[in-house]
């Protein structure tokens, strides 16, 4: 009997009877399949539900390397179908990476870089009004007038609000085309560019959806912790002003864990949204429970991740913004260190973007695969998935199993 969290697995996957549950005994006379009661067998082995489903006749597991889960898991993709350890995760998204470079490296840095240079153009709309209330603040300060950079603040600011705006729509995109091909990369499917389209182009609108709540969430609790913040230390001032120093950096601890607890809790509504396609209010729901009494482990997978990105980036990023930096001082004008600083600061957030989207979205597709094999068994169903991806066992009758419930076909 299955859970609202656990669909029933699909029918056609073996026609065998069930055998007895854990910890019974088959009645007397009944045939046992080969390997039927040996140790070493658990849930993530050659389990009741592993025999059942998947395994047509009850046959053995096709053999993989040793888990810490298990004596052996099915690993036709680019993780062993158990629950995954976190050298296995980080592992698995490069691996994916390798495994559809096409997809994982030139899709999404296309999209990116295409968006970067639409939020450059985007941003030459703003510069004018950048321009003018810069030129205001100099006229107040001569010393800023005197320095003459005030298109080049202009330009980067501009840049920046651009950018930040095409990349909250390309993003989501992105993180769902990666989602896709790593989906199917566990399995040891390699899907074309159309392919991945074809089955994400229907959840588009909900992945941007969703994004863009997240930013208006974001700013309307931002907001509200701002003017709370000044309110509450606009009274404590007047008593004590240590006091009311001490209750501004506790309330800025408070608003970062509250960020933080939030973004664990529903990190997985966009694999979510991409694989199960549900309506954006069920998936959150669903993404809410699946997180539930795992959010020191998420927690913990997360922030290695984005020090590894951040360091990766900064390693790369930088160089390209002095040497920028250093072609626009030897022009010899303003106009060709403006350049110059624009041309360096798109590529910096071209390369940025693209190590911290494709990496951390790989990372949170296994997440929400991982999570799934923990708490519904997706492990038995992907494995059956990948066995009919492969054509299933030469003369094996019946039909082939469909996908596993809640993932693209």
């Amino acid at each position: 009997m299955s859970t609202p969290d656990q669909p029933t697995p699909p029918s056609g996957w073996g026609d065998a009877t069930e055998p007895p549950r854990y910890g019974q005994r088959a009645p007397e006379g009944t045939p046992q399949p080969p390997g039927y009661g040996q140790q070493g067998q658990g849930q993530y082995g050659q389990g009741q539900y592993g025999q059942q489903y998947g395994q047509a006749q009850y046959g053995p597991r096709p053999p993989s390397a040793p888990g810490p889960y298990g004596p052996s898991a099915t690993k036709p993709g680019v993780v062993p179908l158990r629950p995954l350890s976190l050298g296995e995760i980080y592992d698995g998204a490069f691996t994916a990476i390798r495994h559809n470079p096409k997809v994982m490296l030139g899709a999404a840095t296309l999209v990116i870089l295409v968006a970067t240079v639409l939020g450059v153009l985007v941003a030459q709309l703003l510069v004018p009004a950048i321009s003018s209330s810069f030129s205001s603040l100099a006229e107040t300060d001569p010393e800023l007038a005197d320095l003459g950079f005030d298109s080049l603040i202009a330009q980067t600011l501009a840049s920046s609000l651009g950018i930040s705006l095409t990349m909250l729509l390309a993003q989501p995109v992105v993180e769902g085309l990666l989602t896709v091909s790593v989906s199917q990369s566990v399995i040891g499917r390699k899907l074309s560019l159309g392919e991945v389209w074809e089955r994400l182009r229907g959840r588009v609108g909900r992945l941007i959806g969703w994004a863009l709540l997240r930013a208006l969430a974001g700013a309307v609790l931002t907001f509200a912790w701002f003017f709370l913040l000044i309110l509450l230390v606009a009274l404590v001032a007047e008593q004590s002003p240590g006091a009311a120093v001490g209750l501004g950096l506790l309330l800025g601890i408070g608003y970062l864990v509250l960020l933080v607890w939030l973004g664990v809790r529903v990190g997985l509504v966009a694999p979510a949204l991409a694989l199960e396609g549900s309506r954006l209010g069920t998936t959150i729901a669903r993404a809410w429970r699946l997180t539930r009494g795992s959010f020191w482990r998420l927690f913990g997978i997360y922030l290695l991740a984005v020090i590894i990105v951040g360091a990766v980036s900064y390693i790369i990023t930088i160089p390209i913004s002095l040497i920028g930096g250093v072609i626009g001082g030897t022009g010899g004008s303003t106009e060709a260190l403006t350049t110059a600083t624009v041309v360096s600061s798109v590529v910096s957030s071209v390369i940025s973007a693209a190590i911290t989207t494709i990496f951390m979205a790989s990372v949170v597709a296994l997440l929400y695969i991982d999570v799934r094999m923990r708490r519904e068994g997706l492990d038995v169903q992907l494995a059956a998935a990948a066995q009919a991806s492969d054509g299933g066992r030469p003369g094996e009758p019946g039909p082939r199993p469909g996908p596993p419930p809640g993932m693209i076909a």
